[in-house]
């Protein structure tokens, strides 16, 4: 039995959108393959890091939602996948 809430349509859909950006986009491509590099709390630590400054910065919520899921190791595992089958 999983204590994880699920996510809500609106986090999927901006997953979603998240994981398209991720693939198409370079910077934000180097960022997200680093973080596999990272052990779990400090990959933990770098994406608190920049949900803090997209949040201080007025960034869009949802996005910044998106981004704070991927701290849930299913969750970053499967964004992981999804911008893999996009590269390809």
């Amino acid at each position: 039995m999983s204590l994880r809430t699920p996510l809500t349509p609106v986090q999927v859909h901006s997953l979603e959108l998240l994981c398209r950006t991720l693939a198409s986009d370079d910077t934000l491509h180097r960022w997200f393959t680093s973080l596999e590099k990272l052990p779990f709390n400090l990959r933990m630590n770098a994406i608190m890091q920049i949900t803090t400054d997209m949040r201080h910065n007025g960034e869009d919520p949802d996005l910044v939602g998106a981004i704070c899921c991927l701290s849930d190791t299913e969750v970053y595992t499967v964004a992981v996948q999804a911008v893999g089958e996009l590269d390809s």
